[in-house]
């Protein structure tokens, strides 16, 4: 299995795999929701290029993934370019490689090209379906925003709604888009690399206008038609990884790329640490085999009595988050005195998947170990831990919890599913396209309700056989609880007499209230089943929590819900642990 260490660099985070040649390779990585669609095939590449013996440098953009800085930062692209500068020299630094491969994404791609015809240093250039003009660029992000907007005409307007656009949740200032849009690839001297490895649609003519320019410069360019580009970049859970894309680049590269000599110097590790305000975060290989990756958030003043919190990712979305949310939340917590740890389970985002593990990793009972797992290597051993989930991730931060009594609080987000049976769907359970029926009940009372279904915009048969679905479910599970055998229920109460806290926060609108309805009833009932047990619900939001202004909200509502955690466990008996026996 391929080695790799966590790298810090000039306030970007990344992941160094050694290698034995002379040729390194820098991947620059998409943005914004491609960039998360993208990031686990991202990693498999990587282990791909490190196996043929090319060192191989994966990291994150300043104010991106796990680097320093967010999306509100100022005159971003010149950071993007200072940032890949530094990658480009750490790669040398640590591994003495004498050629170096940029490998780029997208815009990735795009921000590699011009720092590569800067330097002059960059042997070979692989441009992967590049943006070649940041006007047509800027003008389909700002499209795609208006399209994926989910608050209606009425609604107010989101923070990120102002001064800029977001896409996924990711937000650009107008300001960057402005830098963004004075890009043109086929306007750049000199060329970025002798040899260039162009990869896009087959009918793509701005790429084969730019391998025209390219040419023009004196570069030798390959331009090959990326057929799996449409798969790929589509989504994190639906996402499918290019993998003769993949082949035919490490072929490419590893081809002629000589070893390194047994005395070749090599420098020592860095340290890869990242200091931010009021925190410091590390990234951690840990569990068996070290197939697991976790991000350490440790507060630089510690909040006595304060709960380790565990963040799970959500589908198969990484430990960022959608819309980096999850870094921000955990950020935050830091800031205010607690210790985060935001984790991929096996198979998802930068996390390698087990070996003898399922095919399919959601809903999978075999994830629980790998909570198990965090909790060994970063928990408190003294029963002051909290899990939280959302989606899928919901799922398995209840049923850890229910496996591991050192936790002490549980918070799902836009839970979907309580029970998972063999043989259930997961294209099935995706039910965070459709929202709660009491939402569909108030749209059919909305006029441009109507103007969409006439135009064919609206799935109506597809939401009918989910209703339908739903009010079965529904009445089998009355049925369940009349008879005291509803699993979700039992659930419940076990944790209740463990003395554990739990936390349901859904969108109003979000499918998931079906699904608490059909278990446990009326939201109300709730607190009769288990009295440290609330839900609470956030306005005008999607199933992933797109808005800036949902996240903040669910920021708000999880800190008010350690805080009653920390009380409670600090407060039973003056020390670190519940007077409450679990089990």
């Amino acid at each position: 299995m391929t080695e790799r260490r966590a790298v810090a660099f000039s306030g970007c985070a990344g992941w160094l795999r050694p290698g034995a040649g002379r040729r390194g390779v820098v991947l620059c990585p998409a943005f914004g929701l491609e960039g998360l669609t993208a990031r686990r095939a991202w990693g498999e590449l990587a282990d791909r290029l490190a196996e043929a013996g090319l060192p191989t440098l994966s990291f994150d953009w300043p104010g991106t993934g796990d680097s320093i800085g967010d999306d509100r930062d100022p005159d971003r692209p010149a950071s993007w370019r200072a940032g890949l500068e530094a990658a480009i020299d750490t790669l040398r630094h640590e591994t003495g490689v004498e050629d170096v491969v940029l490998i780029g994404l997208r815009l990735g791609a795009t921000i590699a090209a011009e720092v590569a015809a800067r330097r002059g240093d960059v042997a070979t250039l692989v441009a992967l379906q590049p943006v070649v003009s940041g006007r047509l660029y800027v003008r389909e992000q700002r499209s795609l925003s208006r399209l994926l907007r989910v608050r209606g005409d009425d609604d107010p307007i989101d923070a990120d709604e102002v001064d800029g656009w977001a896409v996924g949740g990711f937000f650009t200032s107008d300001a960057t888009g402005e830098a963004l849009a004075a890009l043109d690839l086929r306007r750049t001297t000199p060329s970025p690399a002798a040899q260039i490895l162009l990869l896009a649609r087959e009918a793509d003519v701005a790429a084969a206008a730019l391998a025209d320019h390219w040419r023009g410069l004196g570069a030798q360019v390959t331009l090959s038609d990326f057929a799996e580009v449409d798969t790929f970049l589509t989504d994190p859970t639906k996402t499918i990884a290019p993998v003769a894309a993949w082949s035919r680049i490490v072929e490419a590269l590893a081809d002629g790329a000589a070893p390194i000599p047994a005395a070749a110097p090599v420098a020592p590790p860095a340290a890869a640490v990242l200091v931010g305000d009021g925190w410091s975060e590390t990234a951690h290989a840990f569990g068996p085999e070290d197939r697991l990756i976790g991000v350490l958030t440790v507060p630089e003043r510690p909040l006595a009595g304060a709960s380790t919190v565990i963040v799970l990712s959500a589908g198969r979305n990484p430990h960022l988050g959608w819309g980096r949310g999850t870094v921000e939340l955990a950020r935050s917590l830091a800031r205010q005195g607690r210790r985060v740890l935001r984790m991929d389970q096996a198979g998802i985002g930068d996390s390698r998947a087990h070996p003898d593990g399922p095919a399919e990793v959601l809903y999978s009972q075999e994830a629980v170990a790998d909570v198990v797992a965090a909790l060994d290597r970063f928990g408190s051993a003294d029963g002051r831990n909290v899990v939280i989930g959302a989606c899928s991730g919901a799922h398995l931060a209840l049923h850890a919890t229910l496996a591991d009594a050192r936790v002490r609080g549980v918070a799902m987000i836009n839970l979907q599913r309580f029970v998972w049976r063999d043989g259930d769907s997961l294209e099935a359970s995706m039910r965070g396209e459709f929202r709660s029926s009491s939402a569909y009940a108030g749209l059919v009372r909305r006029a441009d309700t109507w103007k969409r279904l006439f135009r064919g915009e609206i799935r109506v048969g597809h939401i009918a056989v989910e209703l339908v679905r739903r009010i079965a479910a529904r009445l089998a599970a009355k049925a369940r609880r009349l008879a005291t055998t509803d699993p979700a229920v039992a659930w419940l109460r076990r944790l209740e007499r463990r003395g554990v806290h739990v936390l349901f926060v859904f969108g109003t609108d979000d499918g998931g209230r079906d699904e608490f309805a059909e278990h446990v009833g009326a939201e109300a009932a709730l607190s009769r089943i288990a009295p440290h047990a609330r839900v609470e619900s956030i306005e005008r939001t999607d199933h992933n929590l797109g808005p800036r202004d949902a996240r903040r909200r669910l920021g708000e509502l999880v800190d008010a819900f350690l805080a009653r955690v920390d009380a409670d466990v600090t407060g039973c008996d003056g020390g670190a642990t519940s007077a409450r026996a679990p089990g």
